[in-house]
């Protein structure tokens, strides 16, 4: 378990789950023969310790509850009389899945609830529903998409963090994607879209009064199309364009600036499977996002991307992550920030049930008409103990240092967390 899920993943049904408990099964000599070539380390099957599920027609069902304890020594993110808390959270969530031979389907639903031992007005109830699903035409043409939709709070640590809340920030999120994928032999195509909606409530303000937020409520559309060609079995290489419209529900004279905004990117990259040495996906182009509002710069630079796992030997997984994004923002004068991240994670299997954990990121975060520039580097340790296919053990460390060039903006914060979870 990673350091950043170690801190959020907590049950709020341990003691129920734990009186349905299914007894461990011995495993047949057949059982215990796993494939782990090409899959990583916290990717693969482990016979004896994973959750069995239980069956439900042509579905499997899922459901895991969480405890975390967790001690966080600057709950606000400030770089000035920091305030340090012990937050419990307690968490569920199930998944249920297809087993059908054509199509799928998956649904999913979580809550999350976040209580702090001396700050009571930094609790929060986080949760959510979705699914999705594939319907499988033929054997070379499927539709795929999914719907979910969330209530959230926004981190302390955010980018657009209110100042001086009295209280986190909540929002919901709703968001739909569909997709047409095609292949002719060796060329494959994709296109489709997505939506985005984002409702924020407003934020009690320290001293009274409220921080009216209503101005951030946004909706987001996205379409893109690709077109690959197999150069090998293994291999994919593509060219993708993608468009996108921002629109904000409150527009001049209530608000002072319009922030809607077209952008656009085009890429070029490639998916992969290098033989049992590594898999994964990077794409590289150029992106630009246009604001309507004149007074507003726009916003280009390099697009780029990577997800690739590499497999240094059976027991250790090397992932490396990158990207390369225009996103919003409030801060004034600003029209956005272009934010760009690379990330390094290592993962080993030190025993058959206990894997360990490091990873650390570097993003910097450029704004766009206002000077300002935030470096943020994050670091994890965790170790994972699987006691049986019902219950595992967490232990994390996470770092999180943000240096800004605008003063008071930078803050640097340590958590360590212990979490117990229960699975059927």
């Amino acid at each position: 378990m990673s350091a950043s899920i170690l801190s959020k993943t907590l049950i709020a049904a341990i003691a129920a789950t734990a009186l349905y408990t299914v007894p461990v099964s011995i495993a047949s000599a057949q059982e215990e023969i796993v494939d782990n070539r090409n899959v990583g380390v916290r990717d693969r099957a482990r016979p004896g310790y994973d959750a069995a599920g239980i069956r439900a027609g042509g579905f499997m069902v899922y459901p895991e509850a969480s405890v975390t304890g967790t001690f966080n020594d600057n709950i606000y993110a400030t770089d000035v009389a920091t305030e340090s808390d012990f937050i419990t959270t307690l968490a569920t969530r199930v998944l249920v899945q297809s087993t059908w031979s054509r199509h799928a389907l998956n649904l999913n639903a979580g809550l999350a609830q976040f209580l702090y031992a001396d700050n009571s007005d930094e609790d929060r109830l986080d949760w959510n529903v979705g699914g999705n699903g594939r319907i499988d035409i033929t054997r070379d043409t499927n539709i795929s998409g999914g719907l979910s939709y969330a209530q959230l709070h926004e981190d302390r640590g955010a980018p657009n963090a209110v100042g001086l809340a009295a209280e986190p920030t909540e929002y919901t999120l709703f968001q739909a994607d569909v997709a047409l994928a095609h292949r002719f032999n060796r060329i494959t195509t994709r296109i489709g879209a997505g939506y985005s909606d984002f409702d924020y409530d407003d934020t009690p303000l320290i001293g009274g009064g409220i921080a009216d937020q209503d101005f951030r409520d946004r909706e987001e559309f996205e379409q893109f199309a690709r077109l690959g060609y197999d150069v090998s079995p293994d291999t994919n290489l593509y060219i993708q364009g993608t468009l996108n419209q921002r629109k904000y529900d409150q527009q001049p004279p209530v608000v002072l600036l319009n922030r809607d905004s077209d952008g656009w990117a085009v890429v070029g990259g490639a998916d992969f499977r290098l033989t049992n040495l590594a898999q994964g996906g990077v794409f590289v182009g150029y992106q630009e996002q246009d604001y309507d509002d004149p007074t507003l710069f726009n916003i280009s630079g390099l697009a780029f991307g990577a997800n690739v796992d590499w497999f240094v030997t059976p027991l250790t997984t090397v992932r490396i992550d990158a990207a390369s994004r225009v996103e919003e923002t409030v801060a004034a004068g600003a029209s956005g920030f272009l934010d760009q991240s690379l990330g390094l994670g290592i993962d080993h299997e030190l025993m058959r049930n206990v894997i360990v954990g490091a990873r650390a990121s570097y993003a910097n975060q450029d704004y766009e008409g206002i000077g300002r520039s935030d470096d943020v580097i994050r670091a994890g340790l965790g170790v994972d103990y699987l006691l049986n296919r019902n219950f595992s053990v967490g232990l994390g460390y996470d770092y999180t240092d943000r240096d800004s060039n605008v003063p008071g903006l930078g803050y640097t914060r340590n958590e360590i967390g212990l979490t117990l979870k229960a699975a059927l």
